[in-house]
């Protein structure tokens, strides 16, 4: 009895987040269908979405000081008939999106950049001219390049790798810098585990006001629906498509026997579900069953829990594209080419702890200038959302090693012959000193 008594506290210890959030999760679609019966207020819906509200407000904070700690160490107007009015024209042509994306890259400010972000802006201005005897109205549209309230996360992430790249050219002497950063990332995802456990309460809250502001619940849920059958289908994709082809690719060998050694690390960070867990079942892997060089596996795992999100990356382009359908905003090819490129960049920011890509997806829709409050529903199903992309990850970092290897073969067997000759000729040189002198180094000292 005592056996399966601690049995049961150590799944409960282990789980425990998972199992408060499926609860919130409950709790949140109870109140949400509950109450939609009564038709509550505004001031109720206010209320009742406020927890939620400061929940995200808590994981917005962590954003900037984690992305830069992270990347430094390791998104037709009324004219007046008057005779010269100016107005503000908002929607921003597809060549001038790309060229503000382009300067954001480069902010001028790091300071500003924080809070700023360059935006191109349109004044129209009503002349009017006398024409063939008439008066007529010219309409002139002057373009200015001019800054909006955002995060400019893009200029950020450029700012900061150059900054990490030039600690890391300098080295010693930058120490001091890169243990800073190093200590604010570490002081951050200790902070981000801390908001992590408020996520029940949060959730529920979400879910709740989500389902009561919802006009039309139904084409919500099938919304929802799709996305997780997008992402699922785009995980299975990637996992026994795309990384069998690129291991056979690579080194001409059977995928099925690929994919069969990888289900130990695969069943090992599902359930926590973090890349971190997996580090030592995958440095198992590579050495013992793909025999991966040590030298690569070493360095390339940790590296690759750290850095690589292959599945973060889905999952976070698929949840804004989500959540900007969901808001009922139009989508051009330049909104989804931001979406994709932030998507891409933000997931080097994530941690590898449970539900970070949350962070990122933020980022993304702050970029965007597209609100949060929906959010709640792809909290509902983070729980299955978070553990298959976390699998794309961990199979991507095994993959990976497997390439490297095959690539860097010939020059890493170079290299130890010339250790191993190298070697031998120290040997031999001291047994000529031996010989000759008749008297060894160490007996000299």
């Amino acid at each position: 009895m005592t056996e399966k008594s601690s049995t049961c506290y150590d799944f409960l210890s282990r789980n425990s987040l998972i199992i408060s959030v499926l609860i919130g999760v409950g709790v949140g679609f109870a109140f949400g269908f509950g109450l939609r019966v009564v038709e509550p207020s505004s001031d109720a819906l206010t209320w009742i979405g406020l927890p939620g509200e400061i929940y995200m407000r808590m994981l917005k904070m962590t954003i900037l000081p984690l992305v830069v700690s992270t990347i430094i160490t390791g998104k037709d107007i009324e004219i007046s008939s008057s005779d010269n009015v100016a107005t503000i024209h908002t929607d921003i042509k597809t060549s001038d999106m790309f060229a503000d994306m382009i300067r954001n890259l480069f902010p001028d400010n790091l300071i500003t950049a924080c809070f700023q972000k360059t935006q191109t802006t349109y004044s129209h201005s009503a002349h009017i001219v006398l024409k063939n005897g008439t008066n007529s109205t010219v309409t002139v549209t002057d373009k200015s390049v001019s800054s909006t309230a955002g995060l400019n996360i893009l200029g950020l992430i450029i700012a900061c790798t150059l900054f990490g790249i030039s600690a890391s050219k300098i080295g010693t002497r930058a120490k001091p810098f890169t243990d800073f950063f190093e200590t604010i990332s570490i002081i951050v995802i200790h902070l981000l585990n801390w908001i992590i456990w408020l996520t029940p309460v949060g959730v529920a809250s979400l879910i709740a006001a989500a389902i009561l502001k919802a006009s039309d619940i139904a084409s919500v849920f099938s919304s929802l629906g799709m996305f997780v059958l997008a992402h699922s289908v785009g995980i299975v994709f990637h996992q026994l498509v795309l990384i069998p082809i690129t291991y056979f690719i690579a080194t001409r060998k059977n995928p099925l026997f690929f994919l069969a050694v990888c289900l130990r690390p695969w069943l090992t960070v599902f359930g926590p579900p973090s890349t971190a867990i997996g580090i030592p079942e995958m440095l198992r892997i590579l050495d013992v069953k793909l025999h991966v060089d040590s030298r690569i596996s070493n360095f390339l795992v940790p590296v690759g829990a750290t850095l690589e999100r292959m599945g973060s990356c889905l999952f976070i382009c698929l949840s804004a594209l989500f959540m900007v359908q969901l808001e009922g905003m139009p989508l051009g090819v330049s909104n989804i080419l931001l979406i994709g490129l932030l998507s891409a960049v933000g997931s080097l920011a994530v941690p590898s702890v449970p539900s970070a890509s949350i962070v990122s997806i933020l980022v993304v829709l702050s970029s965007l200038d597209v609100q949060v409050h929906n959010i709640g529903l792809l909290m509902a199903l983070e729980w299955y959302n978070d553990r298959i992309r976390t699998t794309s990850n961990t199979m991507t970092i095994i993959v990976g090693a497997v390439v490297i290897d095959k690539l860097c073969k010939a020059t890493l067997s170079d290299s130890q012959e010339s250790a191993l000759e190298t070697k031998t000729i120290d040997t031999e040189a001291s047994i000529q000193v031996v010989n000759e002198n008749g008297v060894t180094e160490s007996e000299k000292l």
